[in-house]
């Protein structure tokens, strides 16, 4: 019995329309990853904006004063919250950690926790109305605190102090922000210690 083998190939049109199909799923591919990439600014904004109305909240409920901290790992992002009673410069304020090396032993040693706000693919600036920029490396941090009395924001910088020169006194962060294939800013207004999102 002679089974003849087809040895035909494939023809022209079916070359384009198995072409057609896989350009169709690697645009819907490349379409789903920018709007993942679009969700994770979004989220990362939305979270961070929450952790600065906890702040305000445990200021205003536990002793001295709860600091938020936002600064980058290898791996990503990250935010603690940490409350202070010592006033070491005499200013009237706790001091909270001053420097990135302290903080960063004290969640070594377990005595401050972590949250993950995203990815290493999101940038997180701060900034006085362009005077003064912050943007968040492995080594620096940017720090939001709340005054006790009134409600109103203390502090929101890099964690320096200069010499001679209350904590109060250093130039305060206005917007932090959040980019990523989107751009999200904080709006954080010192007197009234309010805080909103803007899509840029």
């Amino acid at each position: 019995m002679n089974i003849r083998e087809d040895k035909r190939g494939f023809s022209l049109i079916e070359l384009i329309i198995t072409m057609a199909i896989m350009a169709v799923f690697a645009g819907a591919i490349i379409g789903g990853l920018a709007y993942i990439n679009v969700g994770k600014t979004k989220k990362a904004s939305a979270k961070l904006n929450n952790q600065i109305t906890k702040i305000q909240t445990a200021t205003m409920t536990k002793k001295g004063v709860t600091y938020l901290y936002i600064y980058r790992t290898s791996d990503g992002i990250y935010s603690s919250m940490a409350s202070d009673t010592t006033d070491s410069d005499g200013d009237g304020v706790p001091d909270g950690y001053k420097k990135r090396l302290d903080l960063n032993a004290a969640i070594t040693a377990g005595n401050v926790s972590q949250t993950k706000l995203c990815d290493s693919s999101v940038t997180i600036k701060g900034s006085d109305a362009g005077a003064s920029v912050t943007t968040l490396d492995e080594n620096n941090m940017l720090k939001i605190g709340y005054s006790k009395g009134t409600g109103s924001f203390i502090y929101s910088n890099n964690g320096t102090v200069t010499a001679g020169k209350a904590m109060t006194e250093m130039p305060f962060y206005s917007t932090i922000e959040l980019s990523g294939k989107e751009k999200f800013t904080i709006q954080l207004v010192k007197t009234t210690g309010k805080h909103f999102i803007k899509e840029s």
